[in-house]
């Protein structure tokens, strides 16, 4: 099999893509790690595209024009085997936090609409946050006296709100792998992340949005939360490209998950060549 992995080697947390990269050469594939302005026509010579951490790492020089590529148009249009690009969520814009909060999801609270500001409560101070950012990329701090100022229908709106931790739990498909715990909250580079073993009951509401994104899901999903007192509230629900912090665990957890990854990907890929069939049998 002939994978291309697209990715952002210039990233400091590209090593996990490398690790997995390796880890398919062992098992005898032909892998080729590109970024996101690869050339096309890989794609008539390539038999799986593998979104991952295609992210500029550097906040500084992002912007929204420069990010933007074709590719996943293509693939989707062509309907190439393909891993993460089949997300409902992240993969579409920030816009489902709002639907999941008023659909009475736990949710960090979300309108996208500033007429609608009573919904969030009884909140001073406002996060204002790009649709398609990442990371903290664009966020806007405001109040209720200027916030009608910054926001327009490519932001959502959140309270600020005072937390405790933030937790991310991983899944490969459906299937839970680990979650980490940062503390007070995440860094980009993930330096701080610390193992976190969580209850029944948070793997369950982890669970719960992960099974969102259908039975069959093909992908890494990565579930955020910001973790109050008494409760954990969704802050993203990433099923795009996540960065999966697993330099963090140690060897053997790593190896599960790599592991779990690939069989993800074999079954997936066998599971789309025998439908091929079928249609070309009709």
């Amino acid at each position: 099999m002939k994978i291309l992995i697209i990715t952002n080697l210039e990233n400091e947390c590209s090593i996990e893509d490398i690790w997995i990269a390796n880890s398919f050469i062992s098992d005898g594939h032909t892998v080729k790690l590109v970024n996101k302005y690869y050339d096309k026509s890989l794609e008539d010579e390539y038999d799986i595209f593998i979104k991952r951490y295609s992210w500029i790492e550097d906040i500084s020089n992002f912007s929204v024009g420069a990010e933007e590529s074709d590719y996943e148009t293509r693939i989707l249009e062509k309907n190439l085997p393909r891993i993460n690009f089949d997300g409902k969520f992240d993969n579409q814009g920030k816009h489902y936090l709002a639907n999941l909060f008023d659909n009475g999801y736990s949710v960090v609270p979300t309108i996208n609409n500033i007429l609608e500001l009573d919904k969030l409560g009884n909140y001073e101070n406002f996060l204002v946050k790009p649709v398609n950012g990442y990371a903290s990329y664009g966020i806007i701090e405001a109040n209720k006296s200027n916030i009608s100022n910054y926001w327009n229908k490519n932001y959502v709106i959140q309270p600020k709100l005072n937390f405790d931790s933030e937790v991310q739990f991983y899944f490969v498909g459906n299937k839970y792998e680990f979650a980490q715990i940062f503390i007070p909250k995440k860094l980009l580079s993930h330096e701080n992340a610390i193992f976190y073993t969580p209850t029944i009951e948070e793997i369950k509401l982890a669970e719960l949005f992960a099974k969102l994104n259908g039975e069959n899901f093909n992908g890494v999903q990565r579930i955020d939360f910001l973790k109050l007192k008494n409760q954990l509230l969704l802050s993203e629900l990433e099923d795009d490209s996540p960065y999966m912090a697993i330099e963090a665990l140690s060897d053997r957890k790593r190896k599960k998950f790599i592991d779990d990854f690939k069989q993800m990907v074999y079954i997936y890929y066998s599971n789309f060549k025998n439908e091929k069939k079928k249609i070309l049998k009709r």
